[in-house]
């Protein structure tokens, strides 16, 4: 284990955050016309594809679907009313295959029409920053001031929960874990489940994504807190949404959150918007993950408490 104050002396490798982006979105802009998902930019970054899009996020305060939407339409909207060019043209050039695809996107981003901006109707941008943006939020009254642990792989069983509610994935996390434990104990598993923890594999599209995932998981026979015992796949029914996973061994910075849980979505954005590119330092190609520490449904929000994981290389 190494702490903070550790850091600076030790080997780990340094990245420019700001200069990686910067070359994204000026890929973007010269590729309009061309497939742009997260997966491809994250290769533009050289990042990995289970951060980029959260440190995007962090800089950029949207989402990278919604950075690449704005750029087209902006890009379209600049071009239906310099010319006279035909929609379908329009369309092609900024990444749509037809104008009905234009127009049905700019309806529902901007609540406007190709032949309005023709003729001089200003579309509605903050529409889409609405629709686009970050969750909002308030500031980070956490202290980001983490220790370096060496894990070794993990395996995990996981039920999945959707649902992004006001930027918080409470209520998917109960859902996951409602229909997890009932299993566990049904196996006669529940005292071996000694580390619980969150994934969430996906970047929301907004504060009230409805398909957001977050996976709810336990881990047997290993505490992750005392960093003892012998992680362990024991035989149990898999139903559902259920499944195992495996987290791979390496080295994490890890962060402890104090409060309630419906406040961690604030601790891991001040990680990658203002730890992050302070430090620089590279990340591994492996998902982060929270590790709760204690039961919200019996513990006051005040005294709940995580840890944070970041994979750094």
């Amino acid at each position: 284990m190494i702490s903070f104050d550790d850091f600076a002396a030790d080997q780990v490798p340094r990245v420019r955050y700001l200069d990686l982006l910067a070359r994204v979105v000026a890929y973007i802009d010269s590729h309009l016309a061309d497939p742009l998902d997260g997966d491809v930019l994250a290769d533009q970054a050289a990042m990995s594809r289970f951060h980029f899009q959260r440190i995007f996020r962090a800089y950029f305060g949207t989402t990278v679907a919604g950075y690449v939407t704005w750029r087209r339409l902006r890009r379209a909207c600049d071009l239906l009313a310099a010319d006279d060019a035909c929609v379908l043209d329009v369309a092609l050039a900024v990444g749509y295959d037809s104008s009905q695809a234009l127009s049905k996107a700019m309806r529902r981003e901007l609540d406007t029409t190709p032949s309005a901006v023709r003729a001089g109707a200003e579309p509605g941008w903050q529409r889409l920053f609405d629709r686009r943006s970050a969750p909002p939020t308030s500031v980070n009254d956490q202290p980001l001031n983490p220790l370096l642990l060496d894990v070794a792989e993990l395996s995990v069983l996981t039920a999945t929960g959707r649902g992004m509610e006001g930027g918080s994935m409470f209520g998917a996390a109960e859902r996951a874990f409602a229909e997890l434990m009932p299993v566990i104990e049904a196996a006669a598993l529940k005292s071996r489940a000694r580390s619980w923890i969150g994934i969430v594999p996906d970047e929301p599209q907004g504060p009230e994504d409805e398909r957001m995932r977050l996976l709810i998981g336990a881990i047997f026979d290993h505490s992750l807190s005392d960093r003892e015992g012998l992680c362990t796949r024991p035989p149990c029914p898999v139903t559902g949404t259920m499944a195992w996973h495996r987290l791979p061994a390496g080295r994490y910075a890890v962060f402890t959150h104090l409060g309630t849980y419906r406040r961690l979505h604030l601790t891991w954005l001040a990680i990658y918007r203002d730890w992050l590119p302070a430090t620089g330092y590279a990340l591994r190609d492996a998902p982060p993950f929270e590790h709760y520490l204690c039961d919200p449904l019996t513990t006051a929000p005040e005294q709940q408490r995580a840890d944070l994981y970041i994979p750094l290389q």
